[in-house]
């Protein structure tokens, strides 16, 4: 056989390989997990979670909350989020040259360099979420909740020719659950609950992929320079998964309110398909390539199919909230989530293992203080704080995910519109301030072999509104 097709076998087998699994490691980032709060929970910046009084976000959050609610709520809010990201440092080819365009000279073979952009372009976003909750009393004791919530998401867009363009240039991935839940007034002052979701992920991620740089790293290559022609690499999933999640509320006091909530780890079987969009030069290498020898199911004729166990990692909360008058009331929060369950990610095609490589993300903390003070009895203004754990590590963090420790800060405020009995409305804003994350990382040889060696400076700021009907 062609020594060069077989090279391109290789190399187009392992570069679908590659990118699938950038879009698989991605969802299970700490910065695509969304907070699932209503406009009053953005205001509070989550401290108390769902245990102030008449919170429908608690059919959710904390399903035991519910049969505290003595009439029926609903809710509906929409959070605008704009995200900013910078990437600062460098960006080198497999040979250690600064990262560039090459073209070829057709009639002299000579190649000619630009270096991409300097600062590696804006990998920020912005985006609209929807959330709803709806809690129902039956009788004295239940109480039935349906929510539609996002608990993952999240955006970053690159733009095409920055330095990093090998690492990536488009993701984004979304899911959207949909919620029942029930819960039980065991006395007035003992509840427990427990709910079920159906939550469908979607998405799709793209990136370069140096076909030329990779054949130069194969053995017994050519050694061709990198960054010739383009090879842009869309990958796309979608997936249907069901969880669960319970909770316990407590009101030792009349002033206090406890809550415990846990949201099981949810199996999530994503199912792959990719395409690739070349130039000239890059498809001859395309064209090379024949069902692979290495990686037998795969299609390599523009497209191809892979799948991945990713599973949406366990969380437990405690709430505390505490009336210290008719006018202020203080919450606080602590929420742990098990990204430590998130060891390696497997790859595989037509039921064969592709490939295995570890991640061993930490678990993850988030600590949060905020309140409401009822300036009057139609207006209420809010305050919080909260800090948050990324459960990244520098050794494995990448472009798609700048993800570093934060710090949010968040005001809001209420207001009952007398005009219609039982309709409120609420709006918050919060500023996400984020710890520059380390991003050092070398592309393996089937993607080109490029290193990054840089920071990522990122900040954010979400706007919530939400209107809440009691009837």
């Amino acid at each position: 056989m062609n020594n060069k097709k077989a090279h391109a076998r290789t190399l187009i087998n392992l570069a679908v390989i590659g990118g699938l699994m950038v879009i698989a490691g991605s969802a299970q980032a700490g910065g695509f997990s969304t907070p699932t709060f209503g406009a009053e929970g953005w205001g509070r910046a989550f401290g108390g979670g769902s245990m102030f009084k008449d919170d429908p976000s608690s059919a959710y959050n904390n399903p035991a909350a519910m049969a505290f609610i003595d009439h029926n709520i609903s809710q509906f809010n929409v959070d605008y989020a704009r995200i900013n990201i910078h990437y600062k440092g460098t960006a080198k080819d497999y040979a250690g040259n600064p990262t560039s365009t090459t073209t070829v000279n057709p009639d002299t073979f000579e190649f000619n360099s630009v270096p991409r952009d300097g600062d590696g372009g804006q990998g920020g976003f912005t985006a609209w979420v929807p959330t709803g909750f709806m809690v129902m009393p039956i009788g004295d004791r239940f109480a039935f909740g349906l929510s539609q919530v996002v608990p993952m998401g999240a955006r970053t867009t690159w733009d095409n020719d920055w330095k990093g363009r090998d690492f990536a240039v488009d993701t984004r991935i979304e899911t959207v659950g949909l919620t029942g839940s029930l819960s039980f007034k065991v006395n007035d002052e003992f509840s427990i609950g427990g709910g079920a979701i159906v939550q469908h992920t979607k998405g799709f991620v793209s990136q370069n992929v140096d076909l030329y740089a990779a054949a130069a790293l194969a053995p017994n290559s050519i050694p061709f320079p990198a960054g010739i022609g383009y090879s842009l690499m869309r990958v796309k999933v979608d997936n249907t998964s069901v969880g669960w999640f319970a909770g316990l509320a407590w009101k030792p006091t009349p002033q206090d309110t406890l809550g415990l909530n846990y949201h099981a780890k949810i199996k999530n079987k994503l199912e792959g398909k990719y395409n690739i969009y070349a130039d000239e030069g890059s498809q001859g290498l395309i064209d090379a390539g024949l069902p692979g020898i290495l990686y037998p199911g795969l299609n390599l004729q523009m497209n191809g199919k892979a799948s991945t166990q990713l599973d949406v990692p366990a969380s437990a909360a405690i709430d505390w909230v505490h009336q210290f008058n008719d006018r202020f009331t203080l919450g606080a929060s602590v929420l742990w989530t098990q990204w430590s369950s998130f060891k390696n990610l497997t790859l595989k095609s037509e039921g064969s293992t592709i490939v295995a490589i570890p991640y061993n993300y930490k678990d993850a903390w988030m600590v949060s203080l905020g309140g409401d003070y009822k300036l009057t009895d139609d207006f209420t203004l809010r305050a919080g704080v909260a800090t948050d754990q990324t459960p990244t590590r520098n050794s494995t963090r990448d472009p798609r995910i700048p993800d570093g420790d934060r710090i949010f800060t968040s005001l809001g405020f209420g207001y009952k519109i007398r005009a219609i009995p039982g309709l409120g409305i609420d709006g918050s804003y919060s500023h996400q301030f984020v710890e520059k994350a380390k991003l050092k990382t070398q592309n393996q040889d089937r993607l080109g072999g490029a290193t990054l060696d840089g920071k990522a400076e990122a900040y954010g700021d979400v706007v919530s509104l939400g209107v809440t009907y009691n009837f």
